[in-house]
């Protein structure tokens, strides 16, 4: 079944006017066509398809299905964008579709790229969510200083780091499945001595993803994956 997005008017859920577009013109939908349009919110919307007019679409007394494609838990991952914008939208794209819950982009010392198009990513985020069937948009925000970002962090935090004392991350999230997880991931060149002496003031704890150098969109999505597999045998 055809996925959209789209917006509630009281009964009726109208669908941007984008993909209004698109389910007329590339996907040649025809009114009473069954679709599903998600909010953004959580829920997606069922129900016939009517267009109006060239740039218009409606699912009328839409059918909600409610937690529609919820993941259970919550994960934060906090993340220094890569200089290539390809690698930061890829990695948006699989985390949505592992189930990340948050994504906030932060500026550290190192970082290779302050400035970023936000609604480009959350395009790419939508994308995804119809892909897998998410009616939940993550929630994206940054760039956002190291120092702002970690003092407003709560709960259950990791830093990775290349370190030798750093704790294994899929161990402790594994001990702790139920709890609210907040993953830092820094840029190529890592986070410096005083970020990681500053976030351990806050609580954070280092980790390691393991014996191999990542790449850090490949970081970010270790640990997307470490969350989403912390209940499977």
């Amino acid at each position: 079944m055809h996925h959209f997005w789209g917006i509630r008017q009281g009964a009726d859920v109208a669908l941007l006017e984008d993909e209004a577009h698109h389910a007329h013109k590339v996907l040649r939908l025809n009114d009473g066509d069954v679709v599903r349009v998600l909010d953004g919110l959580g829920s997606a919307w069922e129900g016939p398809l009517h267009f109006l007019g060239k740039r218009g679409a409606v699912v009328a007394r839409a059918r909600e299905l409610p937690s529609y494609g919820s993941v259970s838990g919550c994960f934060h991952l906090v993340i220094a964008p890569t200089k290539n914008m390809d690698r930061i939208e890829w990695l948006l794209e699989k985390a949505v579709e592992l189930g990340v819950h948050r994504v906030s982009l932060v500026e550290c010392a190192r970082s290779e790229r302050r400035h970023l198009k936000l609604d480009r990513l959350v395009r790419v985020m939508q994308a995804a969510c119809k892909q897998s069937q998410k009616g939940m948009l993550p929630e994206l925000d940054g760039p956002t200083p190291f120092s702002e970002r970690m003092a407003s962090t709560k709960g259950r935090c990791a830093l990775a780091a290349l370190r030798p004392e750093s704790a294994y991350l899929p161990e402790l999230i594994r001990a702790a499945p139920n709890e609210p997880w907040t993953v830092f991931i820094g840029p190529e060149g890592d986070f410096t001595d005083a970020e990681i002496s500053e976030a351990q003031a806050h609580g954070a704890v280092l980790v390691g993803l393991g014996p191999h150098r990542l790449r850090t969109e490949t970081a970010g999505l270790y640990a997307v994956a470490a969350f989403a597999q912390r209940l499977s045998l």
